[in-house]
C-alpha cells in the first residue's frame, strides 16, 4: 500500500507576485523616508547652516553628500571641499555660502561611517513687488484686478488680497463688482512664499461711495471770532467817521450862513463843504432853524 505525501516545498517557497509585492513596498518605503525629510528653504544670496543631528561619539571622518556627489569630505587629516562651504569638524555642520539655485537638493551626512539626518535644502528666489492691473467691463458695473509680478524662480508662492484692511481672496485675480464693493475704499494684493513678502501700493476702488455727509468747510473758530470783531471794529469806525463827518458839514453850513450874513463867505468854509461831502454820503444834514 502506497501512501502519496504532498509535496510541502513547493507550498513554502514563496510565489513570484508576492516577490514582486515586497520589492514595491521596499520601493514605496524608501521614497516615503526621502519626502519625509523637512525641506528648509532659503533665499538666494543667503548662507545656510545643515546640521547632521545629535553626535555622542568623538568625530574621526566626515561627509556630506550633495544628492549622489560628494560634497565635502574630511578623513581626519585632510578637507576637500567641492562645493562654496565651511564644515565644522567638531559639529559636524556644514555652512553653505552664497547660495544659488544650483544648490536646491537633498544633504546627507555620514559621521564616522554612519548615515545621520538628511537635509532637503530648496533655494529660491524673493518675490517682487507687486502690482495690481485693473480692467472694468463696457458696463461699469464690475472690473477684474490682477496681481501682477515676475515670480520667476520663487515657487511656491502665494497670492493675497487685501480689501481696504481685510483678507479677501488667494488666487492672481479679483472680480469686484458696483454692487458688492461699493464700501470699500481701496484693494492691494500680496505676494508671498517661503523666504519673502511684498505687499503692492494700494488701489483706488472705481465703485466706491462714502456713507459720510458731505461736510461743511472747516473754518477755524478763532478765524470766525476775528473777522466777526473785525467787522465790529471797521463798523464802530466807519460810523464815527461819518458822524464827524456830518457834523463837520453842518457846522460849515452854519459858518456860510452866517457868512452871508455878515456879506463875506469864508474861503475855508467852501472848502471845507466841499471835502467833507466827498468823504461820506449819509443823509443830509437836519435844517437849521
Amino acid at each position: 500500500m502506497f501512501v502519496l505525501v504532498p509535496n510541502r516545498s513547493s507550498e513554502m517557497s514563496p510565489s513570484l507576485p508576492s516577490i514582486i509585492l515586497a520589492g514595491c513596498l521596499c520601493v514605496l518605503l524608501a521614497v516615503a523616508s526621502a519626502d519625509s525629510v523637512i525641506p528648509l528653504y532659503k533665499k538666494v544670496g543667503d548662507d545656510v547652516v545643515v546640521k547632521p543631528g545629535p553626535i555622542s561619539v568623538a568625530i574621526t571622518n566626515i561627509m556630506w553628500k550633495h544628492g549622489p556627489n560628494i560634497a565635502v569630505l574630511w578623513d581626519g587629516k585632510e578637507l576637500d571641499y567641492f562645493v562654496r562651504s565651511k564644515l565644522n569638524i567638531t559639529s559636524g555642520e556644514m555652512t553653505i555660502t552664497g547660495l544659488t539655485s544650483n544648490y536646491t537638493g537633498l544633504y546627507t551626512p555620514e559621521i564616522n561611517g554612519m548615515a545621520m539626518n538628511a537635509t532637503r535644502l530648496i533655494v529660491i528666489s524673493s518675490v517682487p513687488k507687486p502690482t495690481v492691473g485693473k480692467s472694468c467691463g463696457a458696463d461699469k458695473t464690475s472690473c477684474i484686478l490682477t496681481c501682477e509680478g515676475d515670480t520667476t524662480g520663487a515657487e511656491p508662492f502665494t497670492y493675497r488680497w487685501k480689501s481696504d484692511s481685510d483678507v479677501t481672496g488667494s488666487s492672481k485675480e479679483q472680480l469686484i463688482t458696483k454692487d458688492n464693493s461699493s464700501s470699500i475704499e481701496e484693494f492691494s494684493c500680496e505676494l508671498e512664499n517661503p523666504v519673502s513678502q511684498m505687499s503692492s501700493d494700494p488701489i483706488a476702488n472705481p465703485f466706491f461711495e462714502s456713507d459720510e455727509p458731505k461736510r461743511e468747510p472747516n473754518i477755524p473758530k478763532g478765524l470766525v471770532v476775528f473777522m466777526v470783531l473785525l467787522f465790529v471794529v471797521l463798523l464802530v469806525v466807519g460810523i464815527h467817521r461819518c458822524k464827524a463827518a456830518r457834523d463837520a458839514v453842518s457846522n460849515g453850513s452854519a459858518a456860510q450862513e452866517k457868512g452871508q450874513k455878515d456879506g463875506s463867505a469864508p474861503e475855508f468854509a467852501a472848502m471845507g463843504l466841499s471835502s467833507v461831502g466827498a468823504a461820506c454820503s449819509l443823509a443830509p444834514p437836519p435844517p437849521q432853524g
